[in-house]
């Protein structure tokens, strides 16, 4: 099964969203808590975004596990600047982005592979639906 353009064009935003988040602390000279947090969670979405993407390459569909693994990255990215009482609006702004994007894609990967698990089902005339066996 070949996937589409669009799942992995969503594997690639996932990536690049880690790379925003990774980046931002690093780039704004943010405090250290907040820089560690931050970009040590970017690089583990990371592996688990490249796990998703290598996957979709390898198979063509993509891997739950590590869809929603990198969904729960990303969520937390969108969640982490607002744990710290000193944190720029451009280093929270950038960081929340790339959770977004992160969680966004990642989730719609794990939802892609959920529906390749389950399939589709055709009716006799090869239209996808209720095969409830009209005729």
């Amino acid at each position: 099964m070949d996937a589409s353009r669009f799942t992995v064009a969503s594997a690639v935003v996932a990536l690049l969203g880690c790379v925003v988040a990774f980046v931002a602390p690093l780039a704004l000279n943010a405090q250290p808590g907040i820089r560690g947090s931050v970009t040590l969670s970017a690089v583990v979405g990371a592996v688990f975004a490249g796990k998703n993407f290598l996957t979709i390459r390898e198979r063509g569909v993509p891997s739950f596990a590590a869809g929603m693994m990198a969904t729960v990255l990303g969520l937390w990215l969108i969640v982490a600047p607002l744990q710290y009482d000193i944190v720029g609006a451009p280093l929270t702004a950038l960081t929340q982005f790339g959770g977004m994007c992160l969680a966004a894609f990642s989730a719609y990967t794990a939802l892609v592979a959920v529906e390749g698990f389950f399939g589709a089902r055709e009716t006799t005339d090869g239209e996808e639906g209720d095969s409830i066996g009209y005729s």
